[in-house]
């Protein structure tokens, strides 16, 4: 870990984020923001095609040298499946709640960007917290696709009460509109306030993700909602 770090006060859960450059924090945990719920996670009454292939992959397998530009269809949901040693983690990906972070997401997994990637963090990674941790380009808390993109209001119900709820996906980060590819599961309720882009919910394959280690890799496929 680097020796630069950010400590909360004792007794606090905290969530250890990465930036795109070498630095990891820990995230201050103690203003808590009112956010508009909308619509839920509604992947089990959809239908979906076949895994979505490359779109204009950069040269280098983990390094944009931009933002991918915006091709998704918000008026349709997309459907991630996090293969684990232990299982399939099924995600529900909503534009709805963060349409930017999504296609950022979804254009990184057509191009392969995570698979072979280790987790990095797990709940027994210091300071703690119900929380895998995954999607750094170096295997740790460190690094990113080589862009950085902006944050977004929270405004799922898989945040409510100050906790990002169980089965929540959002974007790891160091700081406002430090967003790159290093995204993080909630196992179990996790009070944190709502400064991480919640992008998508495990619809299925919860105790999969409660299973998982650090150092275990991934392998992701992403699907789009049929018309």
């Amino acid at each position: 870990m680097p020796s630069r770090r950010r400590w909360l006060g004792a007794g606090v859960a905290a969530l250890t984020m990465a930036a795109v450059g070498a630095a990891a924090f820990f995230i201050n945990v103690g203003a808590q923001r009112e956010v508009r719920p909308v619509s839920l996670a509604n992947c089990d009454q959809a239908q979906f095609g076949a895994p979505l292939g490359p779109l204009d992959p950069p040269a280098s397998l983990r390094h944009y040298a931009k933002e991918p530009a915006f091709t998704i269809n918000t008026q349709r949901l997309y459907q991630a499946t996090i293969t684990v040693p232990e299982g399939e983690i099924v995600v529900c990906l909503v534009p709805d709640w963060a349409p930017t972070t999504v296609n950022v997401f979804v254009t990184l997994v057509r191009n392969g960007y995570f698979d072979g990637l280790k987790w990095a963090r797990d709940p027994s990674t210091a300071p703690g917290g119900p929380v895998i941790q995954g999607g750094s380009p170096n295997d740790n808390l460190t690094g990113g696709p080589g862009f950085q993109f902006k944050n977004e209001k929270v405004v799922s119900p898989a945040y409510s009460g100050g906790a990002y709820q169980p089965g929540a996906v959002a974007m790891a980060n160091a700081g406002a509109n430090t967003n790159g590819s290093q995204f993080f599961v909630t196992l179990s309720k996790f009070t944190l306030p709502p400064d991480y882009n919640l992008f998508g919910e495990v619809v299925s394959g919860l105790q999969v993700a409660q299973r998982v280690k650090r150092g275990d890799p991934m392998r992701i496929t992403v699907r789009e909602q049929l018309p």
